[in-house]
């Protein structure tokens, strides 16, 4: 599986650029970034291209601080249905085994350990990246997020224990004492962020059982298909977003799979199949479930499938079948 993030994690990244009156979208294209993709709820982008965009905004701001500064610009609803998970969880604790379970949605190679004590709870965390100065950075952006998310659920007087950096101490602190409000420790084994046990049994303000469990079925399905996901797979949904588009081609999909027509050809035949095949399997299958919804106009379905008209629908549909869409809809009675 190819080490990928979340779509919609680098928005905070671009509120920040903006807040520094830096072109986003030149950087983020620059770096390997569709913007276009950020609004893509189950989309994913290389963890490469991450690091490569993290690396431009550090040498153009200069600011060895930024990723605290970049954790004020996120919002919840970049974390997809994992934000509204958390702080819909009952407590603390909750909310905190849910980031354990669903934390690879975010980054496929992020891990959380959870450590408890008599006193207090450690969320232990590794950035998993080779860069010096990108590791940073992420690992302050995790601190600084994980924290406002618990004090968006606590309340804003919620501060913890402690936290650790893996990196030597700065030679100026402020911004971290400002945003974290508690004894810091550097040039750690590991990064670690403490909390009290009493506050992470306390009730969060923003809870709803209800619409934890609706999130965590949509985490699951994430989950499921991040593990499982083969790259016909991946094809696959990208060809169903895109068929209301119109004719949807291999080079729709390279760019938004940012990789090469040579490799996807060669890692889709490593499979034992290739985009046309895929292609033409999606139509049928989406065909099909369409046709046995009688409330779908046929020229509706013919535009979902990105047929250019419905006559070319007709035609595609029959040599699959054997029958018209309509008599293939009468036949299911």
């Amino acid at each position: 599986m190819e080490e990928s993030i979340l779509s919609s994690a680098p928005r905070m990244i671009w509120r920040l650029l903006e807040a520094h009156d830096i072109d986003a979208d030149t950087l983020f294209r620059q770096s390997g970034f569709d913007p276009a993709h950020m609004s893509e709820p189950r989309m994913r982008y290389p963890k490469e291209a991450f690091r490569t965009l993290w690396a431009e905004v550090l040498t153009i701001t200069g600011i060895d601080s930024i990723g605290i500064e970049a954790g004020r610009f996120y919002s919840p609803f970049d974390l997809s249905a994992l934000g509204v998970s958390f702080l819909s969880s009952t407590t603390l604790m909750e909310a905190l085994q849910r980031l354990h379970r669903y934390e690879s949605i975010v980054n496929s190679t992020l891990a959380f350990t959870i450590a408890e004590t008599a006193k207090r709870v450690d969320v232990l965390s590794d950035a998993n990246f080779q860069f010096e100065e990108v590791a940073r950075i992420h690992q302050d952006i995790r601190l600084s997020v994980l924290v406002d998310l618990c004090r968006k659920g606590l309340g804003p007087a919620l501060n913890p224990v402690e936290v650790a950096f893996t990196y030597p101490e700065p030679k100026d602190t402020s911004e971290y004492v400002a945003v974290f409000c508690c004894p810091l420790v550097f040039s750690q084994p590991v990064s670690r962020l403490s909390f009290s046990v009493d506050d992470t049994q306390r009730a969060f303000l923003t809870s709803n059982r209800e619409i934890a469990f609706g999130n965590d079925q949509i985490l699951n399905e994430m989950l499921s298909e991040l593990k499982g996901s083969s790259l016909a797979s991946q094809v696959k949904r990208i060809i169903i977003e895109g068929l209301p588009s119109g004719s949807l081609t291999a080079k729709d999909v390279v760019e938004r799979l940012f990789m090469s027509s040579r490799t996807l050809h060669r890692k889709l035949s490593d499979e034992g199949t290739n985009f046309r095949t895929l292609l033409l399997e999606v139509r049928r299958e989406l065909a099909e479930q369409y046709i046995s919804d009688k409330s779908m106009p046929l020229a509706e379905i013919s535009y979902m499938l990105g047929f250019a008209d419905q006559s070319s629908f007709f035609k595609a549909f029959k040599k699959w079948t054997g029958d018209s869409p309509s008599q293939f809809r009468e036949s299911l009675g």
